[in-house]
C-alpha cells in the first residue's frame, strides 16, 4: 500500500494513486504483423511491475474505505471477546474486543477499549454470547 503523503486527506490520496495509475497504465497502438495479417496491440508506454499496479489498486480501495468510514456515525458498540473473572468474590468482566457499529447496525471499525471508554455510556452496548 502507498503510504499517506503528510498533509493529504483520504480524497487527495485517491486521486494521487488515480493519477499514478492512469499515468502507469497508458497504452499506445503498434502493429504486429506484416501485410494482410497485421494486427494492432495496445502495448503499455512503461514497463512497470504487475505488483505496482496491484499496489496501486490496493491503494484506491483502502482510501475509498477510510473516506466512507469517516462520513459514518457511530450508533452502537458491540463487545466481542470478553472473559468474566472472579477476583475476590466479586464478578468482574474483562473487555478484550469492541466492534463499532453504525447507525444501522453495519461494522465500522474495531477499537480499543482505551479509545472507546469515554463513548460506552453515550451509545448502546451489547455482549456478544460467550
Amino acid at each position: 500500500m502507498i503510504e499517506r503523503i503528510p498533509a493529504y486527506s483520504n480524497e487527495s490520496m485517491i486521486d494521487y494513486c488515480k493519477n499514478l495509475l492512469s499515468i502507469l497504465s497508458q497504452t499506445y497502438d503498434t502493429k504486429v504483423g506484416r501485410g494482410k495479417k497485421a494486427e494492432v496491440v495496445k502495448v503499455f508506454k512503461y514497463n512497470q511491475d504487475q505488483d505496482v499496479i496491484d499496489k496501486l489498486k490496493n491503494s484506491i480501495e483502502h482510501y475509498k474505505k477510510l473516506n466512507q468510514m469517516k462520513n459514518r456515525k457511530v450508533g452502537s458498540f458491540e463487545i466481542v471477546k470478553y472473559k468474566i473473572v472472579i477476583q475476590s468474590g466479586n464478578p468482574k468482566i474483562e473487555i478484550e474486543m469492541i466492534k463499532v457499529l453504525d447507525e444501522d447496525g453495519e461494522y465500522i471499525k474495531f477499537a480499543r477499549l482505551k479509545d472507546v471508554i469515554g463513548y460506552l455510556s453515550k451509545y448502546p452496548v451489547t455482549f456478544r454470547p460467550i
